[in-house]
């Protein structure tokens, strides 16, 4: 049986578009966007839901809104990303228009936040939902994140559980930055990718990065495109 990690180690990620990287990297650490101003030159969030987060107060210390923190989700194939991907290949107007495919994931883990000193809070789930809960302590992890859904391929809603949705984007929020040396490694959609984003790193001085292919973390739905 692998062995996986408890929750006070569990691996934590946020994704970004490609093309906000090399200012991530220059400024050195990933910023709340309450603050992000100029270092994000493609932003791929949703207008209603951004605003949202910015008056969605946090219920435990540190406080604040939830815009003030850089989001990191427990899973990958977010909710958030599907509607990413769903979104590029319906060509909705007046959204992000590029698909998931530029994405990358931006990987660390809630151990190294903790040894940074950093201040965070968790969310049960989606943020921008009046019924999440919220906590500052690392001991609350194991009960507040529904980590069977973290690990499920699936995470639609049924009718035996109208929540899961919600659950499955459960939040690590760090406040305010997030220091780009805590990052362990980066995922990407294509092979193709891996190599712009290596070009990205070693122009940053970034030589020693891990970088994996990971197409199973993505949708890559292509615009107009028709699945059974």
């Amino acid at each position: 049986m692998v062995s996986r990690p408890t929750p006070e180690r569990a691996r934590i990620m946020h994704f970004t578009h490609i093309d906000n990287l090399p200012n991530i990297l220059a400024t050195g650490r990933l910023l709340a966007d309450s603050a992000v101003g100029a270092q994000l030159r493609t932003d791929v969030g949703a207008v209603g839901i951004k605003a949202s987060r910015r008056e969605r107060p946090v219920t435990c210390p540190p406080g604040g809104f939830v815009a003030d923190y850089v989001p990191f989700y427990f899973a990958p194939r977010s909710p958030m990303m599907y509607r990413i991907s769903c979104e590029h290949r319906d060509g909705k107007a007046g959204c992000y228009p590029g698909g998931d495919d530029p994405l990358v994931y931006l990987v660390s883990s809630v151990d190294r936040v903790q040894g940074a000193g950093l201040r965070w809070v968790a969310s049960d789930g989606n943020c921008a939902a009046g019924v999440t809960a919220f906590t500052g302590n690392v001991d609350d992890l194991g009960k507040l994140v529904d980590w069977p859904l973290m690990r499920a391929t699936y995470w639609n809603n049924v009718p035996e559980d109208p929540d899961r949705i919600r659950r499955r984007m459960a939040e690590l929020l760090v406040h305010r930055e997030f220091p780009v040396n805590l990052i362990t490694g980066y995922v990407v959609r294509t092979d193709a990718r891996k190599a712009q984003l290596g070009h990205v790193l070693r122009s940053a001085g970034i030589i020693d990065a891990y970088v994996d292919v990971r197409q199973h973390w993505y949708y890559g739905y292509q615009r107009g495109e028709v699945r059974e």
